[in-house]
């Protein structure tokens, strides 16, 4: 018995110090340029990753990827081509370095992927799905591992993500928003200048939001017609809980937030900055204020 603590002890000091060495990176900024075609249910993406080697002679570094998106080629600051290994099991893609990176030397790698996220995939967190692009709205969140994540939910980064949609449609995010026309698509810009975890996308129709004013917190509410009564109800809670919690932690990072609706197999309840995320069945007839206030 003795012998077999001492080996499972040691097995997951052995599995604790491989997951260490695989997150030994500074991922620091990400620019992403993402077309999403809800026709298709699919979308074609780029994005820059900038990071920082936290050891010596680091020869390769794993980032997480859905499975379901198809990386066609990562390269180097000087466009040349980074060899690549997929493993679907842990939804990883491993790249080598050769020669090693160097400690504390900043290096941009940039992936070119595409592919269809319908909600359907197998999710990173089984079950639930973060990621659905329907034909009337989708959403692309964190945990969906839509573009290539390292050190998932602790390694902090700020980000500029561009967001091109199809005419009718509007695109949200975390950030300062702008946004530019062409023929048949708009495309988004968000702006994330802190460190922290932006990156998680709503696309709903380009109608105006449900602005609600309370407390002198003003939330943009973008909920579908059968849940569209209970927009006021929800609007008016938030401002009471951003309330709230400023009396006892102080100012709020984000003075106004935005909630948009997911769909019934979505997570009752996602936060991003500044963006919550609600599933119908949890919006339901009444204020779910224990679910609201968690998530604000």
């Amino acid at each position: 018995m003795f012998e077999r603590i001492v080996l499972s002890i040691a097995l997951a000091a052995g599995l604790a110090q491989a997951q260490e060495r695989k997150t030994r990176i500074d991922v620091e900024n990400y620019a992403i340029d993402v077309d999403i075609n809800q026709r298709t249910q699919s979308l074609s993406a780029k994005a820059a990753v900038r990071f920082t080697p936290l050891d010596d002679n680091t020869t390769s570094v794993p980032f997480e990827l859905n499975n379901a998106l198809n990386v066609s080629k990562v390269v180097d600051q000087q466009n040349s081509p980074l060899q690549a290994s997929r493993s679907q099991q842990d939804f990883t893609i491993n790249l080598n370095f050769s020669p090693p990176l160097v400690k504390g030397k900043p290096v941009t790698i940039t992936f070119y992927y595409d592919g269809r996220l319908s909600g359907q995939e197998d999710s990173p967190v089984y079950g639930i799905k973060f990621a659905a692009i329907q034909n009337d709205y989708a959403y692309l969140m964190y945990p969906a591992r839509w573009f290539p994540i390292s050190g998932y939910s602790t390694d902090r980064y700020s980000a500029e993500i561009n967001v091109s949609v199809a005419k009718g449609f509007k695109a949200l995010g975390s950030g300062v928003d702008t946004a530019q026309s062409s023929a048949d698509k708009t495309t988004y810009n968000f702006k994330f200048e802190r460190a922290s975890f932006p990156g998680s996308i709503a696309v709903v129709k380009d109608a105006p939001a449900t602005r609600v004013s309370s407390e002198g917190v003003t939330t943009a509410l973008y909920f579908r017609p059968a849940e569209q009564p209970m927009t006021n109800a929800y609007g008016q809670e938030t401002g009471k809980i951003v309330t709230h919690f400023t009396g006892l932690f102080g100012l709020a990072p984000y003075a106004n937030l935005t909630i948009v609706e997911t769909e019934a197999a979505a997570p009752n309840g996602y936060s991003a900055p500044g963006l919550l995320f609600l599933n119908p069945r949890a919006i339901g007839q009444e204020v779910n204020t224990k679910l609201l206030g968690n998530q604000i």
